[in-house]
C-alpha cells in the first residue's frame, strides 16, 4: 500500500513513492508514460506547477490502463496546488472508482480538498474511513491523527480535536516527518486558541472586563508560542495564515478594548480622560497587528512566495494607511 503520507509529498518536501511499474508506448518527447509522469512530478516538486500540469495534459491520449490511476492521481495533485479544489477533487474520485494502492491516496487528498472547499463534515468523514483501514504504517496513522484532529477543530469537536493533535505533535515532535500536517495542526490550535480570545466580551462589571482581557492576552500568547513553533517547521503558508489571524486577533482586541465598558465609579469629568488612555492601548495593540501583517509580508517577499495568503496580508497591510 502507499503510504498516506506521500500525498503530502509536494508540500512537506519528502519523496514520493515510486510510480508502479507501466509498460507501455513510448509517449512523446521520446519517453516511456512512466518517465513522463515522473518528469511531471519533479517539475511539480521544484515549483512548476503549470509546467508539470502542461506535461501531463499532453500525455494523457498515451496512458495506459496500467498506469491510469497513478495518472489521475498527479493531475489531481496540481489542481489542487493551482488553487482548483472542484477539479481535483474530480480527479481524485476518478482514482478511487478505479481503486488499487494509490486509491487510498486519493481518498485521503480528496478529504483535504474537501476541507478546502468549505466541506468540514465530509472531510471528516473521509478521515474516518480511513481510520478504519487495517494495516497502516506507523506515519499513516499519525498522518491520519493529525487530519483528524484538524477536522475535528472545523467541526466544532474543539476538545477531542485538541487533544488528538496534542497528542499526535508529542509523538512527532522529536523527528523531522509530517512537518507539512505538524504546521498545519498548530496553525489550527493558534486560531483555535485566538477564536476563544476574540469571544471574550470586554462588557460589563469592570471585573470582568478586567478578567476578560487577561484571558485574551493570556490566549493570544499561547497562540503566538504555536506560531513560533509552526514558524520553526519552515512550512510557509501556514506561517502566513497564521500571522493573518494573529494580526486579526490584535485587531479584535484593539477594537474591543474602545468599545468595552467604562467603570460605572468615573464621574462625567473622568470619563474622557479615561477614553483616551483605552485608546492609546488600543493604539499599540493596533500596532501589534500591522507588525503581523507586516511580517508576513516581509516572509513572502523574502520567500518569493505567491499565495492567497499572501493577497491578504498586503490587503489588511495597507488598510492602514497612515493611521500608524
Amino acid at each position: 500500500m502507499l503510504m498516506l503520507l506521500a500525498a503530502l509529498a509536494l508540500a512537506a518536501d519528502l519523496p514520493a513513492p515510486d510510480a508502479p511499474p507501466a509498460p507501455g508506448a513510448e509517449a512523446a518527447f521520446g519517453k516511456s508514460p512512466t518517465e513522463t509522469i515522473a518528469e511531471a512530478i519533479a517539475l511539480r516538486r521544484s515549483g512548476d506547477v503549470d509546467g508539470a500540469r502542461a506535461l501531463l495534459v499532453a500525455l494523457e491520449a498515451q496512458v495506459p490502463a496500467e498506469s491510469l490511476a497513478w495518472y489521475l492521481y498527479q493531475r489531481g495533485i496540481c489542481e489542487e496546488l493551482d488553487a482548483a479544489p472542484d477539479a481535483a477533487r474530480a480527479f481524485y474520485e476518478r482514482v478511487i472508482d478505479l481503486g488499487g494502492d494509490v486509491a487510498l491516496d486519493a481518498h485521503f487528498r480528496r478529504a483535504l480538498v474537501l476541507e478546502d472547499l468549505g466541506l468540514d463534515d465530509a472531510a471528516l468523514q473521509e478521515v474516518l474511513a480511513l481510520d478504519r483501514v487495517r494495516g497502516l504504517s506507523a506515519d499513516d496513522e499519525l498522518t491520519l491523527a493529525l487530519q483528524r484532529g484538524i477536522s475535528e477543530l472545523n467541526t466544532g469537536k474543539r476538545a477531542r480535536g485538541i487533544k488528538r493533535i496534542q497528542a499526535a505533535l508529542d509523538a512527532t515532535e522529536s523527528g523531522d516527518t509530517h512537518r507539512y500536517l505538524r504546521a498545519k495542526a498548530r496553525y489550527h490550535l493558534a486560531r483555535a486558541l485566538l477564536e476563544e480570545a476574540d469571544a471574550l466580551a470586554l462588557q460589563g462589571p469592570e471585573k470582568r472586563v478586567v478578567k476578560r482581557i487577561e484571558g485574551r492576552a493570556t490566549r493570544i500568547k499561547a497562540a503566538e508560542q504555536q506560531i513560533i513553533a509552526l514558524t520553526a517547521l519552515q512550512e510557509p503558508e501556514w506561517v502566513l495564515a497564521s500571522l493573518i489571524s494573529l494580526g486579526d486577533s490584535y485587531g479584535n482586541l484593539a477594537a474591543a478594548l474602545v468599545a468595552s465598558t467604562p467603570p460605572k465609579r468615573l464621574d462625567a469629568a473622568q470619563l474622557p480622560i479615561y477614553a483616551a488612555e483605552i485608546a492609546k492601548k488600543a493604539q499599540n495593540v493596533r500596532t501589534k497587528s500591522f507588525h503581523a501583517y507586516d511580517q508576513g509580508v516581509a516572509l513572502a517577499t523574502r520567500l518569493a512566495w505567491e499565495s492567497k495568503w499572501v493577497v491578504v496580508l498586503k490587503d489588511r497591510r495597507a488598510a492602514f494607511g497612515e493611521t500608524l
